[in-house]
């Protein structure tokens, strides 16, 4: 009987077993270098970072100028609100503090730094005259508070002054630019031997006859005076060729001629300091 040679045959395939168990997960690779945009870290953008945005082929760079000062999020460029952001909130030409003024009713809760207007007219505002002012605050860390403060009348008629809080205690306003309504005292930021020094106008009425007259200033505690000077009708009071004295004492102001100069209203501008201070 003749034999078959069955070793090339074939037989059907038969059904694909089930896989088999996942193997171990081999060791983790090194980290892959930072991305990055024109050498910035993409993921911590910070303020001072300038990079650029062109298209050129395939290619596109991004360019945000991140000079701004950053937000919550501002180092995280892909969620909403980031460099975006920051730069919404920037001032204009990178200066100030940007945005409208802070309204309060009083300026002793004016202690962030930022801008800031009072709404109330009354004295209990803590402004140096009780009406509405503007201004701004510098706060070091809570010890040094200093405030700016302005307020114009009009255009051409615009007050200013400044006081620091320090050691728990709020100074007075100084007046940079004093009013100079007649018979007021205003602080100043000046010293004289380390004292605060003040300013009033005193309206002297007629200058005396060819002899002396005296008029209380109406100064309490008047210490040291300062700089006395003023106007008698259309000239200076100090020099004027018939004014033979001036003096100021604590209680009043002296002022001598040598000539009838009773035509002519004297205003006496005082600067001193207090026994009080």
């Amino acid at each position: 009987m003749p034999q078959i040679d069955l070793g090339q045959v074939v037989g059907p395939q038969g059904a694909q077993g089930e896989p088999g168990p996942q193997g171990a997960q081999g060791i983790q690779g090194p980290a892959g270098p930072a991305a990055t945009i024109n050498g910035v870290n993409a993921l911590t953008i910070e303020a001072g970072d300038n990079i650029e945005l062109s298209q050129s082929g395939s290619t596109t760079t991004l360019s945000v100028p991140t000079d701004a000062a950053p937000t919550e999020d501002s180092t995280k460029p892909v969620q909403s609100g980031g460099v975006a952001a920051a730069l919404s909130n920037k001032a204009p030409g990178g200066y100030g503090l940007g945005g409208n003024c802070v309204i309060i009713e009083d300026w002793n809760t004016a202690i962030k730094n930022g801008w800031y207007r009072n709404t109330t007219h009354d004295p209990g505002n803590h402004t140096p005259d009780g009406s509405a002012w503007y201004g701004f605050v510098v706060n070091y860390i809570d010890t040094l508070i200093i405030q700016v403060a302005f307020h114009a009348d009009s255009p051409t008629n615009i007050k200013s002054a400044i006081r620091t809080f320090r050691a728990g205690t709020w100074g007075e306003w100084q007046y940079t630019t004093p009013p100079r309504s007649i018979g007021v005292e205003y602080r100043i930021p000046e010293l004289y031997n380390n004292a605060p020094v003040y300013t009033k106008v005193i309206n002297f009425g007629a200058a005396p006859h060819a002899t002396s007259k005296t008029l209380g200033h109406g100064i309490a505690s008047f210490g040291q005076c300062v700089e006395i000077s003023g106007n008698i009708g259309e000239a200076n009071l100090i020099g004027h060729p018939h004014i033979t004295g001036v003096n100021v004492t604590a209680s009043g102001i002296t002022i001598e001629t040598d000539a009838d100069l009773s035509g002519n209203n004297v205003y006496v501008i005082l600067k001193y300091t207090k026994t009080s201070n």
